[in-house]
């Protein structure tokens, strides 16, 4: 998250803002953001409802490790990687999404 917090001034460069999903509640994302500093949205999605709507539960079943997911403007996953985010190629992606719009 903190990672994202740096990058925020060069995803707006490429037309990409950043939301945080988790199934905490409210409360404690809001407190979680607070102790970061985090100035960019974190949903609560106590029912999981999102991973399913993005690819995250294929069988029905949650998974609660990390993914980075990139939606164009149409709405279509076009980026998703399990794990840690790897900011450079993130970067290097919006910028050839960037590039083709």
């Amino acid at each position: 998250m903190e990672g994202h917090q740096r990058n925020l001034y060069l995803y707006e460069r490429f037309n990409a803002r950043v939301l945080g999903v988790s199934r905490d509640d409210v409360i404690t994302l809001k407190y979680f953001a607070n102790s970061l500093d985090l100035t960019f949205p974190l949903l609560s999605n106590v029912t999981s409802f999102l991973g399913v709507s993005v690819g995250v539960q294929p069988d029905g079943k949650p998974i609660f490790s990390r993914r980075t997911i990139i939606v164009d403007k149409k709405g279509i996953i076009r980026y998703s990687r399990d794990g840690s985010p790897e900011f450079k190629d993130i970067l290097l992606f919006l910028k050839k999404l960037n590039q083709e719009n």
